[in-house]
């Protein structure tokens, strides 16, 4: 997944009574995003949702990327377990569907 730094912004529509933190939850989101960034040779910044570890023994071990782990944790300590995954959620979905319907 590729993002544009101009890009980094909420593209679904909820009204501030939906999720009144949008602002805040979306600005923490993209300062773990800039904190686990890779950046290519012509400057588009690149995240993965996924990071994978193959093993000597060819065994291959997928998890969350860390900076997915890092915005979890963000927000359930903010927000408790439950609100905390439902932010998480919502910040994820508004990144990463760029204003598109997904089917």
């Amino acid at each position: 997944m590729k993002i544009d730094k101009s890009e980094l912004r909420p593209t679904i529509q909820l009204t501030l009574e939906e999720w009144p933190t949008m602002e805040q939850d979306l600005s923490e989101a993209h300062d773990v995003i800039f904190r686990h960034h890779t950046s290519s040779e012509d400057g588009q910044l690149s995240v993965y949702l996924q990071e994978a570890t193959v093993w000597l023994e060819g065994s291959v071990e997928v998890t969350r990327a860390s900076w997915v782990v890092e915005l979890a944790e963000t927000f359930e300590q903010q927000y408790g377990k439950l609100r905390g995954y439902e932010i998480l959620c919502r910040v994820l979905t508004a990144l990463l569907t760029n204003g598109e319907t997904i089917h």
